[in-house]
């Protein structure tokens, strides 16, 4: 599966790779395999360990990182190779979370090429040493190239930058793709299962295995405490997006409990790429939660259909595909009188505000309050993102949902 990360990778080694390069992101997102592919393509050879699932690796590289032997020294005592011979091949460290003394002391390591892949973000001051690329599952461009229609793309991306109706046959075909999209998400194994069954009935039990994978990674990890907790948000996220208030709530894992008590367990998840988190404007206590992956969400919701679960969906979208392109910042908008507005994004002190359609039409009310609120001119321009085509006034945007992602 191609992904958009690979420019990434390409541009970091024509830098002639000075720093690490730190792939991030939750299980199933595909980390190693576009790891392993970028390096059969641009690398006579490659080296590669797992530390979650080399337990004497791991401690190999603990106890000489701990002795004081250097990254260098030790990955080639390892692989029992002369360490000048490194700056000739890439060497990949999936899982450095396993080995924090390895971890830490990439940080200063930037003399050969080195992937490095976690499934956790580190402290961001350590993130200053490295090159830090987040991976997210299959944005729906990605999607379409993965399943045969590559061509779509090019086609959605001129229309977009035109702002001009794509032809109607083409835009039910894609907004049929989309539907499909809601329900296989962007999860590579997903994906796989859906190409290779050509259907969508087996992808909930591809989610299951992935959602226990990352239950597995908190166990390794974190404390039992802290992942027992983590645990009890998880469950109850689905239960909290099924509600026209989508904020999430503390109590609904039970009474009395505050966020407080809850603090570092949703940093960890934050860290963990197992959720998203959207916080309200200038009150970053009040929030919204998400699933990392929309295929994922759906299969939570087990069938059930409902406005407020088909809002959920399409919000969950928007907000995995947003975060993949890493141009906005992202919060959402609520004013006294509850008018509320979905997303805000906000890039080079401008701020866009965001409405998300169920249906055609609609008045925009929230995003009229918006304004008012904001004291924004009467040319400040809003996105509406539906399922109709392209189309433009004075002041808004008509997106389709399928074209999110040119918002680059």
């Amino acid at each position: 599966m191609k992904r958009n990360a690979v420019n990434e990778l390409i541009e970091w080694k024509e830098q002639k790779c000075p720093v690490p390069f730190l792939l991030a992101g939750t299980k199933g997102v595909g980390k190693t395999y576009l790891a392993i592919e970028f390096a059969l393509a641009y690398y006579p050879q490659y080296l590669y360990v797992n530390f979650e699932l080399n337990a004497v690796a791991e401690q190999f590289f603990c106890d000489k990182i701990l002795s004081g032997l250097s990254v260098s020294e030790t990955i080639a005592q390892y692989f029992g190779l002369d360490e000048t011979i490194l700056s000739e091949l890439i060497v990949i460290l999936d899982e450095v979370s396993f080995c924090p003394p390895l971890f830490k002391s990439l940080a200063h390591c930037g003399s050969f090429p080195i992937i490095a892949i976690s499934g956790l973000l580190p402290p961001p001051k350590m993130l200053e040493h490295f090159h830090v690329c987040r991976l997210f599952p299959l944005r729906f461009d990605e999607f379409l190239c993965a399943v045969g229609n590559d061509w779509y793309v090019d086609i959605i991306q001129g229309h977009f930058l035109a702002s001009k109706p794509v032809p109607d046959i083409v835009h039910q075909e894609l907004l049929a793709l989309f539907e499909e999209y809601l329900v296989v998400g962007g999860m590579p194994a997903a994906v796989n299962e859906y190409i290779s069954s050509k259907s969508v009935y087996n992808v909930g039990e591809v989610h299951c295995m992935i959602k226990n994978r990352m239950r597995a990674v908190m166990d390794a990890v974190y404390d039992e405490k802290e992942t027992g907790k983590a645990v009890q948000i998880m469950e109850v996220l689905p239960e909290q997006l099924k509600r026209e208030n989508k904020k999430f709530r503390f109590n609904l894992i039970r009474k009395g409990v505050t966020y407080a008590l809850y603090r570092d367990s949703l940093l960890a998840l934050e860290r963990s790429g197992m959720i998203l988190r959207l916080n309200k404007q200038e009150k970053d206590t009040h929030f919204k939660l998400y699933l990392p992956d929309v295929g994922m969400l759906s299969s939570a919701f087990a069938g059930e259909e409902t406005d407020e679960i088909r809002k959920a969906l399409l919000e969950n979208y928007v907000m995995q595909t947003l975060l993949a392109g890493e141009n906005y910042r992202l919060s959402f908008w609520e004013s006294k009188a509850q008018a509320k507005v979905d997303f805000i994004l906000e890039k080079d002190g401008y701020e866009t505000p965001v409405e998300l359609r169920l249906s055609k039409g609609g008045r925009g009310k929230s995003i009229a309050s918006y304004r008012a609120a904001k004291n924004c001119r009467e040319e400040t321009l809003y996105y509406c993102f539906g399922f109709e085509n392209f189309y433009s006034t004075s002041v808004s945007r008509q997106i389709p949902y399928y074209a999110v992602f040119c918002l680059e």
